[in-house]
């Protein structure tokens, strides 16, 4: 249904496309917010919302989780793939925290 939703729309053609909405909150009352479910047996329950906003009474967009059929989802962006690991550089031992081990070590 929303497909059938066109910018320009009246508020009476949108309520007659998608229905009363669930949300008209009166200090936002150029948007009304709707909430749809779809079960099937043996899956889980789908929850959608669609947030349709009007200026002057007729309809400027439409917002939500739902794509108007006819219209591909947005692929997400492949993840690159990781760099191969580079090795540690190689680094001096750490000097010993003792002096008398310190002085051992260099030989003396």
């Amino acid at each position: 249904m929303v497909s059938k939703l066109k910018r320009g729309m009246t508020r009476d053609q949108v309520r007659f496309v998608l229905g009363t909405p669930l949300v008209a909150d009166m200090f936002h009352a150029d948007r009304w917010d709707y909430v749809f479910y779809r079960e099937i047996p043996k899956k889980p329950r789908e929850e959608r919302r669609v947030s349709v906003f009007f200026e002057n009474d007729r309809l400027v967009r439409v917002e939500g989780d739902v794509v108007p059929e006819g219209q591909a989802a947005k692929p997400a962006a492949a993840p690159k793939p990781a760099a191969a690991p580079q090795p540690a550089a190689q680094s001096e031992p750490a000097a010993p925290s003792e002096p008398g081990a310190r002085a051992a070590e260099e030989g003396r």
